[in-house]
Parts: C-alpha cells; structure tokens; sequence
C-alpha cells in the first residue's frame, strides 16, 4: 500500500467504526438520541379488550409525562400481534404465553389470564372428563377462526375422538343445546366480561338453569405436559354472584395474556414502562375493571416467558436510573475510542516502522555510490549519477513532505553533494571516453 494512503485508511477505518457503532445504537437504543422514546406496541382489533385497555393506559400515560410514550398498532388478532414482533416490525406486542412467537420477547406485564372451562347442562350426570367419552363435544370458536389451542391440549390429553368434536359459534349454541347436539361445551376465554360469560349466559337462557362447571382434576399433569400452560382455578362466583356461578372452585388450566418486548430494548426504558403501568393500574381500572387482574410477571429465572431484565430489575428494587444508563454508554463509548485509539497507534507504528526502513535503505546506497565514484568503470559513471539524481529527489520530496527531519536532510545532501564532486573531478581527469571504447578497456582505467 503506498505510504500517503495510510493516513486516509486510518481515517476512513475509524469513521467507519464510529458510524457502525453510532448505527447500532441508533438502532438498538433510539432513546439514546431523543429526549423521548416511542414504543410501538401491536394490539388486536380496536373492538378488543386489549387495545381498549392499551388505549386507556396511553391516555394516563401522557399525563405522567413520561420519557416512554405508546403506539398503538392495530393488528388482526393476537397471532398477528406475535407474527409482527417475530418480525421485528413493532417493539412490543399483546401475545398468548401458548403463541410460540411469544419466546422472541421478554415479558413486562400480564394483562390478564385465559381459562379452559368445560360446561354441562346441570341435569347431565356428567362428573368428569372421562364421562364424556364417545359424547359430542363442542368448542366454542370465534368468527371463522379454529379451536383454540388451549382447549385443543386438553382434548388431546384426555383423548377424546376428534369426530365426536364439534366446533359450536356462540350464535349457534343455543340451537346446539335445545336440540341436544353436543354433551358438553369447551370454551376458552378471560374471567369477567368474554365467551366464557356469553357461554354461562345461553346456557342459562337454554336450560333456564346456570350451566355446571367440570373440573380438570388432572390439570397439573397437563401443566407438566405441556409447560405453556399452567393448573388454575376459577373461584366461585366469579362468573355471576347471585346465584353464584360456578357455584364451588373449578380446577382448570390457563395461559397468560402477556405485554412483551424485544430483549434488545433499554432496561431503563422496559422498568419505565412497568413503573408506569403499576402506577396507572388503578385509574385506569375505574374505566375498565380488567384492568385489575393486570400483575407483574414472574422474574424467575426458569419461567417459560421470563421477564425483560429491565422489569426484573425494577421488580427488585435494581432499576438503573437514567445517569446509570448514560454511564454506562459513556464506559462502552470510552472502551471504543481506545480499541479506535490503540489501532490508530498500532498502525502510525507500523507506517513509521516501514518509514524508517525505507529511509535507512536509501541511506545505504550513499555509501555504495560513493564507492562507484571512486572506483567503478567510467562509462559506468552516468549510472552512478542518474541514481544519484533519484535519491537526492527522493531525500527532497520526503523533507518536503515532513518525513525526515532536516538534520537527516542536510545530512544527505552533503553526502550526495561529495559524490557529485567526486564524479565531476575524474571526469576531469579522465576526460572524455571514446565512442567506441570497450567494456575491458574501461575497466582498466586510472582510479583515482
């Protein structure tokens, strides 16, 4: 590589060093260069609880006036919520804890959580699942959407014939009930206000009787089964009150409604969030009582969706605050420049290394052309010269360029000055050679 591009490749190596770490941190933490940080969360459909539920926090969230600000992007479904941050198309979804484009986030908090419940008329003589073998089963489904995958494990787990399944709409079940269609219904859903309610709410108008709930008395066998999935219980009452409904706690199973996050995120920004979300929960509850049932995930370390470091570190009490966070881009910043700073170093020693190689073997030839001068053959003299000629542009061009000092200039010029003059006085002496003198008569010449 010629010497006078180093400087540039230098130059050019650290800038694009600085612009790949500037990127990345652009990227990764945008906060960073902003005053503000924008969250982009995908949510479901706007008729949906959990995007009315987002849309009250981020109305609480803006008189907080808060560094972390919400928006809301509006997706299909809950699988499209999870599909978009698989993606990496948001910073922060809705998802199923059973969605398996789930573990691409980490979690900030749980919404709320999803129950299997199985429904009876009360007249059945139905006791457990085992009782519905060879019956027909519906499940509850949503517009043209399948079975959930909730209710699907726990079919599959008791092994109940897929053609005795049957898939029922809500606008459908009452019909499916008065003509005794189905045995039993499965349906999946939240406590409170869901399919769950609108289920209770046929059967009672159907049979004219609240429907009986089966428990699941198996439910920490399908938990250890399938680790997504958890044993609950649906207390008492908690469906209607008078009379109550169900009328004893149900063993069951459920899954979580999870808010997640790209790991990639600031901790400072993912404990922001959940500080804020815990200090709103209570306004925001007064609006939509769902908003109750929001807790804070579990910051155990062996949990299927574990939470964001930066929720676990405000869940113990180890938030860093913003100082922290900007010290520490100010320690990897410092490491970088002297990474930058000790490869700079390495290559000016290297070009000045070769510098002075380069220079110690134009030196070198002083001494043989001055040996030339005195000694070699006079037709060989113009050769001596012509290279003399090149060195003491070389020396110029390089004192001119700041390459040498002058003292190694001046040094140099004298040397090259002496052998010019030693040159010019045995020409002198010699005088002219002939035309047609030959190699061997030359060499025989006077030396001086």
């Amino acid at each position: 590589m010629p010497r006078r591009f180093i400087p540039a490749t230098i130059a050019f190596a650290i800038i694009v060093l600085v612009g790949l770490a500037t990127l990345f941190v652009w990227r990764t933490y945008p906060w960073v260069f902003s005053g503000r940080y924008t969250l982009q969360i995908a949510v479901g459909p706007t008729n949906e609880r959990y995007a009315k539920l987002i849309a009250a926090f981020k109305r609480e969230l803006a008189h907080e006036h808060p560094r972390v600000r919400l928006k809301v992007v509006e997706t299909e479904n809950l699988g499209a919520s999870a599909a978009a941050l698989q993606r990496g198309d948001v910073d922060a979804a809705i998802v199923r804890g059973d969605d398996p484009a789930a573990a691409e986030g980490r979690a900030i908090f749980i919404l709320r959580k999803f129950y299997v419940a199985v429904l009876t008329p009360t007249h059945t003589v139905i006791e457990n699942m085992a009782d519905l073998t060879g019956d027909r089963i519906g499940v509850l489904v949503k517009g043209a959407g399948g079975i959930d995958p909730m209710a699907k494990a726990v079919l599959d787990f008791y092994r109940l014939d897929e053609k005795h399944v049957v898939p029922v709409k809500v606008e459908a079940l009452a019909t499916a009930l008065r003509d005794k269609h189905i045995k039993a219904l499965v349906v999946v859903g939240p406590i409170g206000p869901g399919p769950i309610a609108d289920a209770v709410e046929v059967f009672r108008k159907s049979t004219k009787k609240p429907p009986k709930f089966i428990d699941l008395t198996e439910a920490a066998a399908i938990a250890e089964r399938y680790p997504v999935y958890e044993k609950a219980e649906i207390s008492d009452g908690s469906i209607d009150a008078s009379p109550p409904i169900p009328a004893d706690d149900v063993t069951t199973v459920s899954t979580s409604i999870f808010l997640v996050a790209r790991e990639s995120i600031s901790n400072y920004v993912a404990g922001e969030l959940t500080r804020l979300l815990l200090a709103t929960r209570s306004k925001v509850a007064s609006a939509l009582p769902e908003a109750g049932q929001l807790v804070a995930p579990s910051t155990d370390r062996d949990a299927i969706l574990p939470a964001h470091p930066g929720t676990s570190a405000f869940l113990n009490g180890d938030q860093p605050d913003l100082l922290d966070e900007s010290l520490n881009y100010v320690y990897l910043g410092t490491i970088l420049t002297g990474v930058l700073g000790s490869l700079a170093a390495w290559m000016t020693a290297l070009r000045n290394r070769n510098k002075l190689r380069d220079l110690q073997a134009h030196i070198e030839r002083l001494p043989v052309l001055l040996s030339d001068a005195r000694g070699a053959a006079v037709d060989k003299l113009n050769a001596t010269e012509e290279e003399l000629e090149r060195l003491s542009e070389w020396f110029l061009e390089r004192f001119v360029a700041d390459d040498i000092s002058p003292e190694v200039y001046s040094n140099a010029s004298t040397r090259i000055a002496h052998i010019r003059a030693l040159i010019e006085r045995r020409r002198a002496c010699l005088g002219p050679v002939p035309e047609n003198a030959t190699t061997s008569s030359a060499a025989n010449a006077v030396q001086i």
